[in-house]
Formats: C-alpha cells, structure tokens, sequence
C-alpha cells in the first residue's frame, strides 16, 4: 500500500513537473523582456502566472489532455464514434458532469483579467475558453478519449461565468501600464508554453509502467 502511494506521488509530481517547469522558463523570458524595456518587476503578476499554471494542472489532469506518447502507445487510429459534433445530441443527460465542465473553466474566466488587465473584457473570456478548450478536445484524439462539443460549449460558458465573478468581485490588481501592453502576446506564449510542455514532456503510461512494473 505505501508503495503504491509512493508511485501515484511520483506520477503526481511528474505531471506537475512538466507544466512547472515550462512556466518557470517562460516567467524568466517574460521578466528579461520587462528588464531590457525598462519595466520594473511585478511579484502580483509573477503569482498570478504561477496560480495560472497551477490551474491548468488540474486543467490537463482531469480531462486527460493527449500528449505525443499517447500516439506511440495507442497508434494514429481514428475513431470516429468517439467524435460528437452535435450539440447535446445525448439523450442520457449527464447533469454532474455538465457541471462540472463549467467550474472546470470557471477559474479561468476569473485568472484571465487578475492577471492579465488587458482581457479585462468578456470577448476574452469567450474566447480564451473555446480555445484552451479546443486545444484539450483536440489532444483527446490520440488517447482515444471522447471529444465532445457538449465539453467545448460548457466549458466556454464556465470560462464566461468566471469573468462575471471576477467582475462581481470587482478584485483587479494594480499594474504597470507598460507591461499591459504586452499582455495580449503574453498569455498566448505563456498557455502555448505550458501545455507543450504537458503534451511533449508527460509521458504517463510509460512513467506508470517504471513505477508499476509492466
């Protein structure tokens, strides 16, 4: 029993290596940028980018975000009932599991404008959402997960629920009006960053299989 708790540790920890590490190394690329501009250092923001990659951890984690080995250990095959492009087409209604693909996304919503200003507005929420979901659907493809519109829609909608809170809260930090100029490429390098570093560094069932001996 301890050593199966050892392993899922493990496991646990290098998963979360493979998003923190690519965090960490595109934070120190942010931050030289900001020097070499003149732009003094913002900790509030460094926090927020950390909260972020945290989140989207768990993003990664419980919707089983595809990597590249998963083309090694299952193939390229396609599989097209494993594809739902019609919306809510299901007509076994799995309500908990609506739910909970909106409040996967609503933290989203609410870190997107707390750490980046310059998305301090719903169409970047909408969007941000649809993509950051798309992307994940899209990976489920080679892990013979489902990929579901029903998913893309709510957790877009989940995205668009957490700006309102963050509105409602009215919680916007204080930043430097210089580096909200840079924040729209920012967060498209620093997401793009994270989850190649997911998709090309976690390597489950083999690490599963060092742990476990199969």
């Amino acid at each position: 029993m301890e050593e199966f708790i050892v392993a899922e540790l493990i496991l646990t920890g290098y998963e979360i290596l493979t998003v923190l590490l690519p965090a960490f190394i595109t934070i120190w690329a942010f931050r030289l940028q900001y020097s070499d501009k003149g732009l003094k250092e913002n900790r509030g923001h460094i926090i927020c980018l950390m909260i972020f990659a945290v989140y989207m951890i768990g993003v990664f984690h419980f919707t089983g975000a595809g990597t590249i080995f998963d083309i090694w250990h299952y193939g390229m095959e396609f599989h097209e009932e494993r594809i739902n492009l019609i919306p809510f087409s299901d007509p076994n209604i799995d309500y908990v599991g609506y739910g909970l693909n909106v409040v996967l996304f609503l933290p989203l919503g609410f870190l997107l404008p707390l750490a980046w200003p310059a998305f301090n507005k719903v169409r970047y929420a909408l969007v941000s959402g649809m993509l950051i979901s798309l992307l994940v659907e899209i990976s489920q493809l080679l892990n013979f997960r489902s990929t579901d519109i029903d998913d893309l829609i709510l957790n877009t909608a989940g995205a668009v629920l957490g700006f309102f809170l963050f509105r409602f809260c009215s919680f916007v930090m204080k930043r430097d009006k210089a580096v909200r100029e840079y924040g729209k490429w920012e967060i498209v390098v620093y997401v793009l960053a994270i989850f190649a570093g997911h998709f090309f560094l976690y390597n489950e069932l083999g690490m599963a299989g060092l742990l476990y001996g199969f």
